[in-house]
């Protein structure tokens, strides 16, 4: 009798678990194409329409064909639909102000930054896909949104401004004993001599964020000076800290957190400067999720999409119905960056009781669903859980109805082309 009812219930589940995937499929539209490109996405206006956010995704960094797609949405999304702002996972947030036209932060950055910085856009500038998205940024008026705190070479340079700002401040001299502490583990960073002690990585984060709390306007006339302070903070304790981990997944789970805390942070630093950017971010699936703790995760620890938040969700809990998360997916091919020497190339295999599986069956190139759609009228469809290869080409169990507004899905995709 126990054996019997195990097996109901494993029968109830995959056709449970088949009815899901199958209304998606169903529900999918097709984005017609012209030379292998969708050219046409005014069907996406209905999901759009009144979003200032739009998250912008891919399965894995490497996809050539999901490069060119993107680069087209965004082209429709800017041209068509009044966006004006660009947000880039792996920029520099300083970097791109001054690209915006913050010309006081020229001695902050590389000389050829201004003539070249799209070349700093690791991993993204080394496809030749992406080269009509560089002319196209290049030929706008667009505003940038750099998401990360401080590559290594800008950290020291800013560390230097940083220091010499405070110094020539009433901070230093209204707080002349904490200086003579701050200042020598500023000069320690700079000259990467060794990591910190405990003692001098928490003394230097407990007066960056009492300086944080004083609101400091050094230099600037906006909070500009205390994004600078608070994105040091994440630097120092991504790159420096002294901070040890029981494990691998502990420590992931720690610079996943620490990081997507911050990218949204200087997110809701730009709109909050600038309340009428309309914003289209660029980035991962994985970071564009707005509820990644309903994902089972397949490598290591099972739970360990529970232990975080990523920058979806901070930017969700923020704007709320103002921002539309798009993910892509694909049912075949590879993936893999051009610049990637020893990375093996990635195959892109549907697995029977995946969603891309379900969807390959439709037989079209390009297509687009709306998850919030599909569970309008029936609230409980969020709860049914599917396999699905969105975060990294690996199957994976998740309520992925709660984790993406919508999915861009190209059939099958190709890896990434170096440029020249």
């Amino acid at each position: 009798m126990k054996k019997i009812s195990i097996l109901l219930i494993t029968i109830f589940f995959i056709s449970c678990n088949k009815k899901i995937t199958t209304e998606l499929s169903d529900k999918m539209i097709e984005l017609e194409s012209e030379n292998g490109i969708p050219n046409d996405f005014k069907k996406l206006d209905k999901y759009i329409d009144n979003k200032e956010i739009i998250l912008l995704g891919e399965a894995a960094h490497g996809e050539g064909k999901t490069f060119e797609v993107k680069t087209q949405i965004l082209k429709y999304l800017v041209e068509e639909k009044g966006f004006n702002t660009i947000a880039l996972e792996g920029m520099d947030f300083l970097q791109m102000e001054y690209i915006n036209g913050r010309s006081s932060l020229k001695d902050n950055l590389a000389d050829n930054f201004e003539s070249d910085w799209y070349n700093y856009w690791g991993p993204w500038s080394h496809a030749k896909e992406l080269i009509p998205l560089e002319n196209f940024i290049k030929n706008k008026k667009i505003s940038l949104v750099g998401l990360e705190s401080y590559q290594k070479i800008t950290a020291f340079i800013n560390i230097d401004f940083i220091k010499n700002e405070l110094q020539k401040s009433n901070w230093s001299t209204s707080n002349k004993d904490i200086w003579l502490k701050l200042s020598p583990i500023f000069d320690k960073i700079k000259n990467n001599e060794k990591s910190l002690t405990i003692e001098e990585h928490d003394f230097l984060i407990l007066q960056l964020q009492k300086i944080i709390e004083t609101n400091e306007t050094v230099f600037f006339n906006d909070n500009f000076f205390t994004q600078m302070i608070e994105n040091l903070i994440t630097y120092v304790n991504l790159n420096l800290s002294p901070k040890t981990f029981a494990n691998e997944d502990e420590e992931e789970a720690y610079r996943v957190k620490t990081r997507d805390y911050q990218m949204a942070r200087n997110l809701i630093y730009f709109k909050e400067r600038n309340p009428n950017a309309k914003i289209i971010v660029w980035l991962a699936n994985f970071h564009g999720a707005t509820n990644l703790k309903e994902v089972t995760s397949a490598v290591g620890d099972p739970e360990m999409y529970s232990k975080f938040t990523v920058f979806g969700e901070h930017v969700k809990n923020k704007y709320a119905d103002k921002v539309y998360s798009i993910a892509t997916t694909s049912s075949k091919g590879a993936s893999k960056m051009p610049f990637e020497k020893g990375v093996e190339e990635t195959k892109i295999i549907a697995a029977k009781e995946s969603l891309e599986f379900t969807l390959e069956k439709r037989n079209l190139s390009f297509g687009f669903i709306d998850f919030n759609e599909i569970y309008k009228n029936n609230p409980e469809k969020r709860n049914e859980t599917f396999n699905s290869i969105m975060l990294g080409h690996i199957s994976q169990k998740g309520k992925w109805l709660q984790v993406f507004d919508g999915l861009l899905y190209i059939k099958e995709n190709d890896i990434a082309i170096p440029k020249g």
